[in-house]
């Protein structure tokens, strides 16, 4: 099949503005608020190449999904489309490259759907590359103010310092950006990072809630298991813990989390040196002061020592110290040591510029656990800032290794290191020495106690309580919805890890000290362990922190997610959309689900016209599907579909049409026949449709099925039983009284006329795609046929006229010979009678060999002939309806055009050359009226399928025969004036045809009552040929008769003779 890419003919659509949204319902549900949308900005990043469609097709068949004003609706999206067409394009193109649908091993779809996930996320972080190009410095300037602000909430002076000020003005710009002309924005950036970091979450979920189906989960458990080894009272803590991942899916889950936590966070924040470029700021020293310690502080004790001229150091409870040595304030007592307990063991503080130092020290601490960094880069940093105290204080983190016991590598944080970095010591390795920390469940508890009852400030306790699994204590510093998120997962899983110790390895567990010293059941506070997730997600959104971060669509994704609840989000995104699509209006694609209550108590929908929200979430659906996630039957699987029913109708708006049968292809059967039936209505081009056709052919679906409910939902927006009430409409194409006495009753002009509705132009645009339609000969002309019936039942003749001229005959047998016969043919045109074809020369008895091999030859054509002949009968015997009922539309449309040259003819009396010219034109519409009418004289449309269609075809006989007879009659009349008086006598032989005893037009005018009409024509005709006698215009002429050898002198009568 065709790959999907760019499409051939994609219009330009555009993001809403909310003029537009009041109008557009299908096209944008806008059920949430502007606040949660994915950034401010409604534009995305796409091809500027994308090439721009007038969408006129779009903008006429808009009734179709539902009422409102498109056209105005339709203008803000034309820009959008540009933004969105290269993700769009290179997202369908992935979930081809990788459709389930084409393969039956369970395996395989397993395979295909890890793969396509990390095909999206691919997409995204290369999307995240470009837009970085323009966009990046931008992002780092807003992150730096954003770190500015944080930077000034925990200085403790007055503001002195207004860091706003210090805000770079650098132009977002970047000359060269081959991408500059798509006007992205920042918010572009930050919504494509955020997308990035879902799809990964979304991998990493995946894996642990999904089992390779090549293995069984336990032989896949046990298997990893015998490749860490047997365990012993000697094994280090890092064993045990990886033994606790694989044994328990629940704890690898949480690690899953809390590692893409720290991943995002490393991703999305600043760089730590900017962070420690705005804490020197903050605390008041130059650049490469850091190191210096509590230099304000240390000044003031240094002045105190050298006015006593102590050696020894200060005694805080001296009177003289207690009542000097006190801040720059002069509020509060310094401390009179610098040790990193002095403040807490003397309860003196220190200068506030060192306040402000010691807690951006550990707010900077904080961040570095916060992104995931090893023990050992946190060591470093704090030892280039002679802070090394305070990672020996973090080490106990380190989990225990004795080389005697243990391998030769070693896992800190995640990171394989040698064990001699873990000392320092780089040359020589150890020997002997046990390494980390073996008692890391003391060691937790005593970083819980210092969490809730030590420390100088916040972020000091902040860091001790992650390590030590509290959530109290660190949920102060906590800023974000990741954040929260982050030290509720750190604390489930440590307590998990905790209870598995002393469960299976009580040993390492000291019975008393675990009483005497308690640490925080972060297990036992979250409950029933299968909805922790979903309960903590619910809290965030209602959290006064987090609530604005939770309306965010990525993290409300994201959120799903985590809480394992995809399943019921999408079902209950589904309900939204189809309240909102029905609200005000009734959608046509969207349908309404009554009597079920949307969950919105907590729970914010994403709105409908975040078009990249809707994407995401639609490829997510899709996945699951893929890995086996039951959608549910009826309501719920109509209100699941409904997200990619939207994302459908997204693509029609954005003129990627050609994208729409893949995703078609994911709906169940019936869904997909009923949207595609709405959507490809918007296809005029006939390139296109055979494209969509071609499409649709490659994805397994059901082309005939799809265009049969797309002309059933047609036919059904008319409401059929009003047409079937309404019977014939009486079609009138004489004037009611004739304007010139001698003519008769004359044709009107434009009987036709041009207009045609909406719905009858959707009717034959239906119809249009059954030209295409490979095969299907007989189910075409039917449904043709029953196009002509009705339009000409309810007296829409232009409809009819339009049909005839779009959809003739000709041109369906041209497109479906090809494969029926071989070969493209008019079958109305082939030859019926090829006689010179039947005659067989059978010759002598006694032939040569080479008249042996002309004479079988022959045979074999005359064979094949007659073969042709009959398949062409047959075809043209099932089409017979259509092709009738086209010839009557024809004789219309010929008749329809003869009074306008007609009327012409006073207006060239006068000149000579402009009369003959008109004389010309006229003989022409003259001609063309005999040739379109001449079908209709004899057995027309007296061949009916069935007994219903002999009903529907005698109606239409009574109803149109006498009238086209009549006004056949009138341009015959008219011709016998204009161009020749031989033309009365085809008059007068029309009253023949329909006096004969084969005739079958007699019983059409005596059932329509119109015979008195015709007698009077024909008498009007009689007159005309008498008076043109009486006035010498009628001249023996035996050379000049009729079509059919008549001579009008016989009606050459002299009064004169007779008397």
């Amino acid at each position: 099949m065709a790959p999907y890419g760019r499409p051939s003919s994609p219009s330009s659509v555009n993001g809403f503005r909310a003029s537009a949204r009041q109008n557009l319902r299908d096209e944008a549900w806008d059920f949430a608020s502007s606040e949660g949308r994915s950034g401010e900005s409604e534009e995305r990043f796409a091809d500027e190449d994308d090439d721009i469609q007038d969408g006129e097709s779009q903008i006429s068949s808009q009734g179709l999904l539902a009422s409102g004003d498109y056209q105005q609706a339709l203008h803000p999206l034309q820009t959008m489309a540009e933004r969105v067409g290269r993700q769009v394009e290179e997202f369908a193109e992935e979930l081809d490259r990788h459709n389930t649908s084409r393969r039956q091993d369970p395996a395989e779809k397993y395979d295909c759907a890890f793969k396509l996930v990390k095909s999206f996320q691919n997409l995204a972080e290369e999307t995240v590359k470009r837009l970085q190009k323009q966009h990046e410095p931008k992002r780092l300037r807003e992150i730096d103010k954003d770190w500015r602000h944080r930077v000034q909430d925990i200085q403790l002076m007055p503001g002195d310092i207004d860091f706003d000020d210090r805000e770079s003005e650098e132009p977002d710009d970047i000359d060269g950006y081959e991408d500059s002309a798509l006007q992205t924005t920042v918010d572009d950036l930050k919504h494509w990072q955020q997308e990035a970091h879902t799809w990964r979450l979304l991998d990493l979920m995946l894996q642990t809630e999904y089992t390779e189906p090549r293995e069984s989960k336990p032989e896949a458990k046990k298997s990893r298991l015998e490749s860490l080894g047997a365990v012993n009272r000697y094994s280090s803590e890092e064993l045990l813990w990886k033994r606790f991942l694989v044994e328990d899916e629940l704890a690898q889950e949480r690690q899953n989390i809390l590692q893409w936590l720290k991943d995002t966070a490393e991703s999305s924040g600043p760089d730590i040196e900017k962070v420690v470029e705005q804490l020197e700021v903050g605390a008041e020293r130059g650049k490469g002061l850091w190191a210096h310690g509590w230099l304000h502080t240390k000044e003031a004790t240094k002045a105190q020592k050298r006015l006593r001229a102590w050696p020894q150091p200060l005694d805080p409870e001296s009177p003289g110290v207690a009542a000097n040595h006190l801040n720059l304030d002069r509020t509060e007592g310094l401390v009179t040591q610098l040790d990193p307990d002095a403040a807490t063991r003397q309860r003196r503080s220190l200068e506030k510029q060192d306040q402000y130092f010691e807690r951006a020290t550990w707010l900077a601490c904080w961040e570095m656990i916060r992104r995931g960094k090893s023990w050992l880069e946190i060591r470093k940093w704090c030892i280039e800032r002679v802070e090394g105290w305070r990672s020996v204080s973090m080490r106990g983190s380190v989990a225990a290794w004795d080389q005697s016991i243990d391998n030769e590598k070693h896992l800190v944080s995640g990171e394989e290191v040698e064990v001699s970095a873990l000392d320092g010591k780089q040359d020589e390795p150890l020997t002997s020495e046990i390494n980390g920390n073996r008692s890391r469940p003391l060691w937790r508890r005593m970083c819980f106690a210092l969490a809730r009852s030590g420390g100088l400030d916040d972020y000091e306790r902040a860091v001790y309580g992650i390590l030590g699994g509290d959530v109290q204590s660190v949920e102060k510093v906590c800023r974000t919805w990741d954040d929260y998120l982050f030290t509720h997962y750190n604390s489930l899983l440590l307590s998990q890890f905790d209870t598995y110790l002393q469960t299976y390895f009580p040993d390492r567990v000291n019975p008393a000290l675990a009483r005497k010293f308690g640490i925080f059941d972060s297990v036992q506070y979250h409950g029933e362990p299968s909805t922790v997730g979903r309960h903590l997600v619910e809290k965030l959104k209602t959290h006064e922190t987090t609530k604005s971060d939770a309306q965010l669509p990525m993290k409300m994704i994201q959120g799903v997610l985590v809480a394992k609840q995809f399943g019921s989000f999408a079902y209950q995104q589904g309900l939204a959309l189809s309240k909102h699509a029905n609200t005000g209006t009734s959608s046509k694609i969207i349908p309404p689900i009554d009597n079920v209550t949307l969950d919105d108590t907590t729970t914010a929908f994403i709105a409908a016209e975040d078009y990249d929200a809707l994407r995401v979430i639609t490829h997510i659906l899709l996945i699951y599907q893929d890995l086996g996630l039951p959608i549910g039957h009826g309501t719920r699987q109509i209100a699941v579909e409904n997200i990619v029913v939207a994302y459908i109708d997204f693509l029609r708006l954005a003129g990627k049409r050609d994208l729409i049968p893949l995703y078609a292809s994911r709906l169940s059967k019936e869904r997909s026949m009923l949207t595609l039936g709405r959507v490809l209505i918007d296809i005029t081009n006939a390139t296109e449709r055979k494209e969509q056709i071609q499409l649709m052919k490659g994805l397994d679906i059901d082309v005939a099925a799809a265009l049969s409910m797309q002309l059933r939902l047609v036919l059904e927006d008319q409401n059929p039983r009003d047409d079937a009430k309404a019977g014939f409409v009486k079609v009138r194409i004489l004037e009611g009284e004739p304007s010139v006495e001698q003519l008769g009753k004359q044709i009107q002009r434009e009987f036709i006329g041009d207009a045609i509705s909406d719905h009858e132009d959707l009717m034959i645009r239906s119809f249009e795609w059954y030209m295409l339609l490979e095969g299907h000969w007989m189910e075409t002309f039917a449904i043709g046929a029953m196009l002509y019936k009705r339009f000409l039942r309810l007296g829409q003749l232009a409809a009819a006229r339009a049909l005839a001229r779009r959809v003739p005959f000709s041109s369906i047998s041209l497109e479906k010979t090809e494969r029926l016969l071989g070969r493209s043919v008019d079958v109305s045109m082939s030859s019926e009678n090829s006689d010179a074809e039947e005659g067989v020369d059978r010759g002598a008895p006694r032939m040569t060999r080479l008249r042996q091999q002309q004479y079988e030859q022959q045979r074999q054509r005359q064979t094949s002939h007659r073969r042709t002949k009959a398949k062409h009968e047959v075809l043209r015997k099932q089409a017979r309806t259509y092709r009738e009922l086209e010839a009557l539309v024809f004789a219309l449309d010929a008749l329809d055009g003869w009074r306008e040259v007609a009327d012409q003819q006073k207006s060239h009396k006068k000149d000579p050359q402009a009369a003959k010219l008109w004389r010309r034109e006229l003989q022409r519409t003259f001609e063309d009226i005999l040739a379109a009418v001449e079908p209709l004289l004899h057995g027309w449309l007296i061949h009916p399928m069935d007994y219903t269609e002999a009903a529907e075809t005698e109606g239409i006989r009574n109803a149109y025969l006498p009238e086209v007879i009549l006004a056949y009659h009138s341009v015959l009349h008219c011709a016998g004036h204009y161009l020749s008086r031989e033309n009365l006598l085809r008059s007068m032989d029309l009253a023949t045809v329909i006096a004969a005893e084969d005739s079958d037009l007699a019983p059409c005018f005596i059932a329509a009552g119109r015979m008195k009409e015709l007698v009077a024509a024909m008498a009007l005709t009689s007159k005309a040929i008498l008076r043109a006698n009486e006035t010498g215009s009628i001249r023996a002429n035996k050379r000049k008769r009729a079509g059919n050898g008549a001579n009008l002198a016989i009606w050459k009568v002299d009064m004169r003779q007779t008397s």
